[in-house]
């Protein structure tokens, strides 16, 4: 777990970085929509349970993957439906915020054994949310985005959420 704190920790600091260096920074935080603060919200504790639980052995590679895809793929399909991709490319790096907020925040927990039933009653009921739109998603929802082919749609958020994936393995090998 401390490995995993202390990569948590570098990703953090160079996502900081990124944003103190972005030309749009967020001035408002009324100009964001809740629908997506929530499923970045939880996306960030869903990944961060997963991570652990791939850390300790508890899921394996393919399946930590998997939910990483998964969440990945959620979160971009209940950001589309309800903003446009225009409104996403503006606030992006304030939604990735609370996205990492709540990843810390949750890894801290099982970090420090303050992860309880309660911890994991929240992270069932993000993962019914946000998996939700997994099975809502319509056509007019996918063409509003510019989605032109859900599969290939689906191939892209693939090999991206495998690139960060891969990332995260790389900063473990290098910790050790």
């Amino acid at each position: 777990m401390q490995t995993f704190r202390i990569i948590l920790m570098t990703t953090a600091l160079i996502f900081y970085v990124c944003i103190a260096n972005a030309q749009t920074v967020e001035k408002n935080i009324f100009d964001l929509d809740p629908n997506i603060i929530a499923a970045a919200t939880c996306n960030g504790a869903i990944n961060a349970v997963s991570l652990a639980n791939y850390e300790n052995g508890d899921l394996s590679e393919e399946r930590a993957r998997i939910m990483m895809r998964t969440t990945t793929l959620a979160i971009w399909l209940i950001a589309t439906k309800h903003q446009s991709v225009q409104h996403l490319r503006e606030h992006g790096l304030s939604y990735d915020e609370f996205m990492y907020d709540s990843y810390e925040s949750t890894y801290d927990d099982l970090a420090d054994g303050n992860y309880d039933w309660d911890s994991q009653i929240e992270i069932d009921n993000c993962i019914a949310r946000i998996f939700d739109s997994l099975t809502s998603v319509t056509e007019q929802d996918l063409a509003r985005s510019g989605i032109a082919n859900y599969f290939d749609f689906m191939a892209q958020i693939k090999i991206e959420s495998d690139k960060h994936f891969d990332y995260i393995l790389r900063l473990l090998q290098a910790m050790q």
